[in-house]
């Protein structure tokens, strides 16, 4: 998924008045946090090839998160924190799927690769 698309699910799904710039922030953002906590953090793997430069950091089947975090963010910035509960609940969960799939299939930096 690229950002644009994102942007346009999350409006479909939630509309607002926040600019494409704002959302393109967030979504800066959270790439930026994945990038930081995982994907610096490990070796790469097979998978991870040179993909699609306008591609978001998370692939499929994990990609809806992007849309959640949108939604989630815009319901935050609009105060209607029952909405954004439940949509950070969404949010932690995909999260919490991708991390643990990423960090079961790939090596820590710094810890040898156990070979049999």
């Amino acid at each position: 998924m690229n950002a644009t698309e994102a942007i346009f699910l999350a409006d479909q799904t939630r509309p607002n008045d926040f600019e494409p710039e704002l959302k393109l922030r967030w979504l800066s953002a959270l790439d930026g946090q994945v990038q930081a906590e995982l994907y610096d953090a490990h070796l790469p793997g097979p998978e991870d090839g040179p993909g699609d430069p306008e591609a978001l950091r998370i692939p499929w089947p994990w990609d809806d998160i992007y849309v959640r975090y949108l939604v989630m963010r815009i319901d935050l910035e609009n105060g209607e924190l029952d909405r954004y509960n439940n949509d950070a609940l969404a949010f932690n969960r995909i999260y919490r799927s991708f991390a643990c799939h990423y960090v079961h299939t790939h090596t820590p930096k710094g810890v040898p690769a156990l070979r049999f």
